[in-house]
């Protein structure tokens, strides 16, 4: 059987063009194509067909695919969600783009353009030249650099691809082996910091309007991620030993459960009685807790994108006098600080948040604690700063 019999079409050919005119909504698109993994199991019969793993017969937009969509679970729940297989599918496409269209620069020989087999022509100077190029091209937000967490992010990716595709012998070099590392200096992370005093005045601010309250409550009072609020639903509230709890799929597909707050309840009711939905815990209810004025849920771009607009413009001085925007994220810290100051321990923290690793946690409270544990403390109410 043919390759082109299984994922390649049009759509790819017309990512395979170096002169497009709209390359993000075609990279979208076949996004959005190749997010249907229905062809998965068909390609892992052929793979399989000798007995062991063989992708000979595959291009590179298929093992795209097929990386995308690997399965280590035989529990669906634990295998990657279809937010993480689009950005997966998202970042590896526009690599592969980026290479097309950088070709000349990056010293890849055209021919092999053409035969979709580029990957297994890439030397370690390709990839040198890739990073040097990716570092300095004015690809990120208002034509700017990518940020460090950004290239970080890529480079991650990418690294575990190109790592699949060698221990899997689709190519005979490891590339990813050879790739420089982008990690993140605790100095180069943007502040995110925000104290209970700043979470206060922003749900304040926002108390009259039932839409960007009812979220922020949530976001400002549980640590969620933006993803894990996109998705939760009706049925994952909950009623235990009294309190309101709700369930949600956090990273990894490690389930986990925070507390609704009653006031914070009430935002919810407020959030959905403003969008004519009815409210009321019930356990077969699967859908979205919020959502959109169409009655869909929130992509999780999109809200986020719609938070940090609505917030950075409140006239609050605060924030007219930060270095960097707030975000949903940004709240995830303040219940990280704010579970700090009310006597929270760092691991009831770490698990409040569904951290898999401790020291994400002290990331956290990182600045916070350097501030606590700062050696000019000793010197208040002393006789040398009295004097000076």
């Amino acid at each position: 059987m043919k390759s082109s019999e299984l994922v390649y079409t049009e759509q790819i050919n017309k990512l395979l063009t170096p002169d497009l005119i709209n390359k993000a909504q075609t990279i979208s698109s076949l996004v959005t194509y190749l997010l249907d993994d229905s062809l998965h199991k068909k390609m892992s019969d052929i793979i399989d067909k000798d007995g062991e793993a063989n992708f000979s017969l595959f291009n590179d937009i298929e093992m795209i695919y097929y990386y995308a969509h690997q399965k280590k679970d035989l529990n669906e729940k634990k295998n990657r969600t279809e937010n993480t297989k689009r950005e997966y599918l998202r970042d590896l496409l526009l690599f592969y783009q980026q290479l097309l269209e950088q070709a000349e620069l990056l010293e890849i020989e055209i021919r092999n353009v053409q035969e979709y087999r580029l990957l297994k022509k890439l030397t370690p100077r390709n990839m040198r030249k890739f990073q040097e190029w990716l570092k300095e091209a004015p690809l990120g937000k208002g034509g700017k650099q990518y940020s460090v967490a950004t290239l970080s992010r890529k480079t991650v990716v990418i690294r575990g691809f190109l790592k699949y595709l060698y221990e899997n012998q689709y190519i005979t070099v490891p590339l990813h082996q050879k790739m420089l590392s982008s990690n993140v200096r605790s100095y180069e992370r943007p502040n995110k910091e925000m104290s209970s005093v700043e979470v206060i005045s922003i749900v304040n601010y926002f108390r009259t309007h039932p839409i960007l309250y009812g979220l922020i409550s949530v976001l400002a009072t549980t640590g969620l991620r933006i993803q894990e609020l996109c998705n939760a639903k009706v049925c994952d509230l909950v009623y235990l030993d009294g309190e309101c709890w709700l369930t949600v799929m956090g990273k990894g597909q490690k389930e986990r459960q925070v507390l609704i707050h009653p006031n914070v309840l009430k935002a919810i009711e407020g959030f959905r009685k403003r969008r004519r939905l009815d409210f009321k815990l019930d356990p077969s209810d699967s859908s979205p807790l919020f959502t959109t004025s169409k009655g869909k849920a929130y992509g999780y771009k999109y809200l986020s994108n719609y938070l940090i607009t609505k917030i950075n413009k409140a006239d609050l001085d605060f924030i007219k006098m930060r270095k960097n925007p707030i975000t949903p994220h940004s709240f995830r810290h303040g219940f990280a600080l704010i579970s700090a100051d009310q006597g929270a321990d760092l691991l009831t923290i770490k698990e409040s948040l569904g951290h898999s690793d401790i020291k994400t946690t002290q990331i956290y409270l990182q600045r916070k604690m350097q501030r606590k544990n700062n050696a000019a403390h000793s010197w208040k109410d002393s006789d040398i700063i009295n004097k000076i």
